[in-house]
């Protein structure tokens, strides 16, 4: 091995770019490393930054699995949830009945004949054989040899990718390295992934987690996995947070997003569409309980819809308007489902100013707690909507990772829109009401390693695994 490492960072999804190129990991490594990026994002605008660091920046294609092993990995996951059979995968095998039930015939029996099989092999060591058997045919049926000539060329001493399990674009590259005896790591994205994802299947040789109850949890879904190739760093995505280079001043964000900068503004975070359904409902009924309340100035809403996924109806809430209402230009890549540099900045600085926050429960969460600002989370569905509960509101707060948010008392959990009216003039009004358990919540969740610093932290222990 030369003296300086020679690491690939592969980028099967847009977020990757926020949380390694545009944080302080990709300037770290390439202190000491040589780093090759592989990826499936070709936007320009978003690689700009990145070649001041590297200009070795490859380009990535996804290649799906054959059919066979497609299906053979389906049975994995669904016996995989069984097993686990957490809420968040209940949640999972339900929708799946419903989507088998609305289309019917072979759709309805294929649901049965995959029920059955994931019951009988919903046991550690089937689950350990069917994944080592996706393993081995999704190697040896593999659709292409370009990326055994790419590493054969680059001759790299570590693999890492940024997520471990979302872009199916990074997996190829994982399982080739892993083949090639090439040292791999890959990143578990968010702090739900390991109940929300179901099982990894890719064979990362060290896997780098958020925090150390995430790493247990881990270690309890993959015992065989060697304790020291576990490591919690924290999360790069909220190292910006931390950084005075992104924080605008009250005035100049106000101004930028249209507000009055001598009031206060209440930030409401939306969902996802297909996870948050006729969540516009909630963002009117916000709106207008704003409009009514009795606190010395009256307060502003700031709504921020998910690039990921908005609904045509909360598109045409924002160009109808609500009074006091802003929808500001999310700056992301929409192709690419990643934020541009522009919006790091912009979205510490909402987080940093608003008065209180909103959101159905979300990571957003755990920032606004960061800013020791007060939050609320919706436990009931929109009015006037009318959403079976495997769709409804309530699943997200009761899903494995949320409820110990929700149950902490550091969130205030609106079960109705008489909840919502309360729960926003308390948090108007006094501000510090939740501010201890908070931070109590926090400093327990990160155990010390919400600091800024888990960029680096992340660069560091690549840089030592691919000397090993």
């Amino acid at each position: 091995m030369s003296a300086r490492p020679h690491l690939v960072i592969v980028v099967g999804r847009g977020e990757v770019i926020r949380n390694f190129l545009f944080s302080d990991t990709l300037p770290r490594l390439c202190e000491e490393a040589d780093v090759t990026v592989l990826s499936i994002v070709d936007d320009e605008d978003l690689l700009r930054h990145v070649r001041t660091h590297t200009d070795r920046i490859v380009p990535l294609r996804e290649h799906l699995a054959p059919p066979a092993v497609q299906r053979l990995r389906s049975l994995a996951e669904n016996a995989h949830d069984r097993w686990q059979w957490c809420t968040t995968g209940q949640n999972h095998w339900e929708l799946r009945d419903r989507r088998a039930a609305e289309r019917g015939g072979r759709h309805l029996r294929r649901r049965r004949m995959m029920k059955v099989g994931a019951r009988l092999l919903a046991f550690p060591a089937a689950l350990r054989a069917l994944t080592a058997l996706e393993r081995e045919l999704h190697y040896r049926f593999r659709p292409t040899r370009e990326l055994d000539r790419l590493f054969e060329e680059l001759r790299p001493d570590l693999v890492f990718n940024g997520s471990h399990i979302h872009g199916m674009a990074a997996e190829l590259p994982l399982r080739v390295a892993h083949r090639m005896g090439i040292r791999t790591a890959g990143f578990v994205f968010s702090w739900d992934n390991l109940t929300s994802r179901s099982r990894i299947f890719v064979p990362y040789d060290d896997v780098i987690v958020w925090t150390e109850g995430i790493r247990q949890q881990y270690l309890g879904l993959y015992p065989e996995t060697p304790q020291d190739r576990v490591i919690a760093t924290g999360t790069p995505q909220l190292d910006f947070h931390f950084k005075d280079e992104h924080k605008m001043s009250r005035e100049d964000l106000c101004r930028k997003i249209g507000i009055d900068p001598a009031r206060p503004y209440v930030l409401y975070t939306a969902g996802i569409d297909h996870h948050f359904f006729e969540e516009h409902l909630h963002v009117e009924t916000v709106a207008r309980l704003l409009g009514e309340i009795d606190v010395p100035q009256r307060p502003q809403l700031v709504v921020r819809t998910y690039v990921k996924g908005t609904s045509d109806e909360m598109k045409a809430l924002a160009r109808r308007g609500l009074p006091e209402t802003v929808f500001p230009k999310v700056e992301w890549s929409e192709r690419w489902q990643t934020p541009e540099l522009a919006d790091l900045t912009t979205w510490t600085s909402l987080l940093q100013h608003c008065a209180l926050g909103i959101n159905a429960a979300s990571t957003v969460s755990l920032e606004l707690m960061l800013f020791n600002k007060p939050i609320i989370n919706l436990r009931y569905d929109p009015p006037g909507s009318n959403l079976p509960w495997c769709l409804g509101y309530e699943r997200h707060i009761l899903f494995d990772h949320y409820k110990p948010v929700a149950e902490s008392g550091a969130t205030m959990v609106a079960e109705s829109t008489d909840d919502m009216a309360r729960f926003l003039r308390r948090g108007l009004v006094e501000p510090e009401a939740d501010a201890g358990a908070r931070k109590s919540f926090i400093d327990q969740f990160f155990g010390g390693l919400l600091d800024g610093k888990a960029g680096i932290r992340v660069a560091e222990v690549l840089l030592e695994r691919a000397r090993l």
